[in-house]
């Protein structure tokens, strides 16, 4: 019997494969890594918000509400995104994380779209 089909789903920050052909045979078996949202402290965000440029055109801007966090990409509406830990967020609509990365401060440097199967990083521009 052939190898089932293998595909990358996010987790943890890494990849792991899992087999598609479990999923197929029981719908209830997991493709992708559930997000749990968390609590953190919001004051963290002061240290996120701001402007990292991916590529020389697209810039993905970081705003706060209150207690509430938001990525805007260039030309797109402006999205909330959740904690799953200090510095992991991810989105709801879409299947993408973020990872910041932080100075000893907490102020971010740069940022990490994990989306795809490919982790792109954004150097903090403002």
């Amino acid at each position: 019997m052939a190898d089932p089909i293998i595909i990358r789903a996010w987790r943890d920050r890494r990849h792991r494969r899992l087999p598609i052909g479990r999923h197929l045979l029981d719908p209830d078996f997991p493709l992708a890594h559930p997000h749990k949202q968390v609590k953190v402290d919001s004051k963290l965000f002061n240290g996120y918000v701001g402007s990292y440029q991916l590529t020389p055109n697209f810039v993905i801007t970081i705003t706060r509400d209150r207690d509430q966090l938001f990525e805007q990409s260039t030309a797109q509406p402006k999205i909330e995104i959740f904690p799953e830990s200090d510095r992991d967020y991810f989105l709801k609509i879409v299947d993408a994380q973020i990872t910041f990365v932080t100075d000893q401060q907490g102020r971010a440097t740069e940022l990490i779209l994990h989306q795809g199967g490919r982790d792109q990083h954004a150097r903090r521009v403002e």
